[in-house]
């Protein structure tokens, strides 16, 4: 059409130039007269010809608009991967290899008749094949995440999910309203607060009246306490009106620690995506190979404890390549080295490898200018670079966009890592023992230890304080100690084992003492005569055996039998563990979401910033007044006789300070948000606090430590000043809420001054006794002669037993416990205890 119209045109330019140019009669001008009858002909036959392009065009039209969904479904994806950035800087994919994926899908995409069935195989194909291609470089920490955000992003897509219930279940938020809990014996505070906020939303109003009637009661406790709560029918009433994601946001708030499963079921059952999106592919470096070209680099992206070598090494070998595949560690120096390398395989048509390349950041920019230069040099096809590297922001992102990105983390699991371990082994190095037997019992005791210290670290700190890096090394070492000293020696040296073992071998990267103290207690369970009776239990439950002597085939065989998921008593835990590490994971998963949602408003109701303004509002008219400094100092002198006083004074001034730049940052951000005054980054970052239900920034610097969000933040506040005022008012407590002060550690020094003055001993030789109370707090009307009395203190993975007067297993599904007040009571040079008691942490 273009050039048809392109004619036209020069025609008529044609016709005007000989207007222009002729001189006398035009009529006599034979030429001029000849062109005229040709442009004629000539635009009759163009101008129908465009009638018909006109016609054709619109054909076109009609025709591509039916594509729309699939255009519109592609761009929801390409912004949906090219948030992953935000997560990891490794997740990095440029707009061409989207581009030629989504080429890829058109043509390998099944075909229909039908464009309904067209538009639907093509929208499943390309959205399967991203899923793919994105998971295989993505940790498996953030493969269901990103399961999670392709589905509410297409269903947000398609107006079939509420941005606002999104933002919900994201991040929460505070409710608007206070209701008395009407099922205090089952249902926590928290997540009582958390069902009020839901029912703030249109979509839910009313929802809280379902624990207040008594038929809908009994469902929601039985959700609160199912195994499978996302299985458990809503009250007939709401189960018809909300949606399989509505649904999710009850689970999320009574729930938490069954997210897991709430999600998944939610994916399977959506027709967007489906079951093939909770069960991601496993790790194929034959696929990623094929995928591959010689001038695209291959990266494995590593993580702590992988080290892909040997499956590099082992593919190179079945390849053909091991021979010529030239590696090398990056490091100072090694860059020149490594460019020669490349330069020379390229040619050769053979494989390079350059590890770590985390520790060459200097060198990178000179990697991308090579990869970059590959593109347009003539490079044997049977060339292939491969790279590995931890994450790093300052990684070339050209060659993360455009490279074949893997990640292969080391088994997860007590199953899994033990088998790993069991893989290292031939059958010569199981019987290369002068005590073969004892050996190879022993040495699947070592294994089990190694894959329980391993797996331990999925539990956070109820596993270790600190995740400990603990690798193959430290096993293979200890096996040569345990080889050595039975061969040394007639009796097995035990004791010289468990030391070697936990003190050097494992200990040597454990700094924490506590750790250290569980480490040790881990190793005498494996390390220990009671090892070397077949049949001998690892745990409570007897599912983990200590089998007899074998080949490798024969423990293989024990170990795939063993528990796929492993129960928290496989490692000495307490079933609520299970809950704990749960419901750490959903909160890691809703936090990471919460750093890729949108600034800006959702739903059809107020605009971000009168969602801001209201939450700033409503805040201040919560913050708490400040202390009358002058009265605490007329009512509370400074005196060495009574050192609570200064602690008095000094918390007061701590929370005045907090108190103060509450109000004076709220009422700054409400005149920002107005427009009356400008609104600096600050306030800007605070802005984004209060929309997500987390605390400012500007309020942490200067406040008390919490992990709480925005709205439990702001009603812990609230109580620690009522409890400061009652003080005040009423004279020093009887009971010291010990979880109000700003700074304990000033609390306990201040009651140990107490003791040394009155008794005039050096407070340096002062430490306190500690005596259980029986009484509750509330009955408690006098404090004692010396000491304090104080309570707000809870236990994790324990409770206290009153009647047994000892600590005993929480019960199910309680993952933290009161602690029974306690008389801290000063002591002179006291003599620790050595049996009956447990040494037990304080953290706040």
């Amino acid at each position: 059409m273009a050039k048809a119209k392109n004619q036209l045109q020069d025609i008529e330019d044609a016709i005007l130039d000989l207007l222009k140019s002729s001189e006398g009669d035009i009529l006599a001008d034979e030429q001029l007269i000849q062109t005229l009858d040709n442009s004629k002909k000539t635009s009759k036959e163009i101008s129908e010809q465009l009638r018909e392009a006109e016609v054709v065009e619109k054909e076109i039209d009609v025709g591509r608009s039916k594509y729309k969904p699939v255009a519109v479904r592609a761009s929801v994806l390409y912004f949906c991967i090219a948030d992953l950035a935000k997560i990891d800087p490794m997740y990095q994919y440029s707009l061409e290899w989207f581009s030629k994926l989504f080429e890829r899908a058109i043509a390998n995409s099944k075909p229909s008749s039908e464009i309904e069935g067209r538009l639907l195989n093509l929208n499943n194909h390309f959205t399967l094949s991203l899923y793919e291609n994105v998971c295989r470089s993505l940790f498996e920490i953030h493969k269901l995440l990103f399961s999670l955000l392709l589905t509410v992003r297409i269903l947000i897509g398609q107006d079939k999910i509420d941005p606002q219930n999104w933002r919900f279940l994201v991040a929460g938020g505070p409710p608007k309203k206070t209701m008395q809990n009407p099922c205090g014996s089952w249902l926590k505070p928290n997540v009582w607060r958390g069902i009020v906020a839901l029912s703030d939303l249109p979509t839910f109003e009313g929802f809280e009246l379902s624990f207040m009637d008594a038929k809908s009661k009994g469902t929601m406790r039985t959700i609160a306490e199912h195994e499978q709560p996302h299985k458990v029918k809503l009250p007939k009433r709401w189960n018809e009106r909300l949606t399989a994601f509505q649904k999710i946001m009850i689970i999320k708030i009574m729930r938490p620690d069954k997210m897991t499963g709430a999600i998944q079921n939610f994916i399977m059952g959506e027709n967007v995506t489906g079951k093939a999106f909770v069960e991601p592919p496993p790790f194929d470096l034959i696929k990623s190979y094929n995928a591959s070209r010689a001038q695209t680099p291959l990266v494995f992206v590593l993580s702590s404890g992988a080290d892909p070598a040997k499956l590099l090494y082992d593919f190179a070998e079945s390849k053909g390549m091991r021979e010529t595949l030239r590696a090398i560690s990056l490091g100072q120096g090694q860059g020149p080295k490594a460019e020669r390398f490349i330069v020379d395989a390229a040619k050769k048509g053979t494989w390079v490898l350059l590890q770590n390349c985390h520790l060459a950041i200097s060198w990178l920019p000179t990697l991308e200018k090579i990869c970059e230069d590959l593109k347009d040099q003539d490079v044997d096809p049977n060339f292939r670079l491969w790279l590995t590297s931890l994450p790093s922001p300052k990684f070339p992102v050209s060659i993360l966009q455009n490279g074949i990105k893997m990640t292969n983390e080391p088994p997860k699991g007590l199953r899994a890592n033990l088998r790993g371990s069991f893989l290292t082994f031939s059958d010569e190095e199981l019987t290369n023992c002068s005590k073969p037997k004892e050996f190879q019992m022993l040495l699947y005791g070592l294994c089990f230890f190694h894959a329980n210290v391993l797996a331990r670290r999925e539990y956070g700190p109820l596993g270790w304080n600190i995740p400990y890096a603990f690798t193959q090394g430290d096993l293979d070492v200890s096996v040569a100690h345990l080889r050595e000293f039975l061969d040394m020696y007639e009796d097995i040296p035990y004791n010289v084992l468990n030391y070697l073992i936990y003190d050097i071998n494992y200990g040597g990267r454990v700094t924490d003492d506590k750790d250290r103290r569980t480490l040790q207690h881990i190793l005498q369970g494996f390390m220990a005569p009671t090892t070397l009776r077949q049949g001998h239990a690892f745990s409570s439950s007897g599912r983990y055996v200590s089998p007899e002597p074998g080949n490798l085939q024969h423990y293989l065989k024990h170990i795939s039998n063993l528990p796929l998921v492993p129960m928290p008593e496989a490692f000495g835990m307490h079933a609520n563990a299970e809950i704990t590490s749960a419901n750490a994971a959903t909160a890691t998963l809703f936090r990471t979401i919460l750093e890729l949602l949108p600034r800006e408003a959702v739903g059809s109701g107020k605009s971000r910033e009168e969602q801001i303004y209201d939450q700033a509002e409503n805040i201040l008219k919560q913050v708490p007044a400040a202390f009358n400094m002058k009265e605490i100092t007329r009512k509370y002198p400074l005196r060495l006789e009574e050192s609570m006083n200064t602690v008095l004074a000094q918390e007061t001034m701590r929370y005045n300070k907090l108190i103060n730049v509450m109000r004076s940052t709220l009422q700054e951000l409400m005149k920002a948000l107005k427009g009356y005054v400008v609104m600096s980054g600050q306030l800007e970052a605070m802005a984004n606090s209060l929309y997500d239900n987390l605390v400012p920034e500007l309020w942490e610097t200067v406040g008390f430590k919490s992990l709480m969000p925005l709205a439990s933040w702001t009603q812990d506040l609230i109580n620690r000043c009522s409890f400061f005022s009652k003080w005040i008012a009423e004279g020093i407590p009887s009971v010291f809420w010990i979880s109000g002060f700003f700074f304990p550690q000033a609390f306990l020094t201040g009651a140990k001054q107490n003791f040394a003055r009155k008794f005039k001993k050096a407070i340096d030789g002062v430490s306190f006794n500690f005596k259980i109370l029986h009484q509750k707090p509330s009955d408690i009307k006098e404090g004692p002669s010396d000491g304090c009395y104080i309570e707000g203190l809870f236990i994790e993975g324990a409770q206290w037993d009153e009647k047994a007067c000892s600590i005993s297993n929480s019960r199910p599904k309680e993952l933290f416990t009161k602690m029974a007040p306690i008389w801290l009571l000063p002591e002179f040079e006291r003599k620790v205890p050595s049996t009956g008691v447990y040494r037990c942490p304080v953290y706040k």
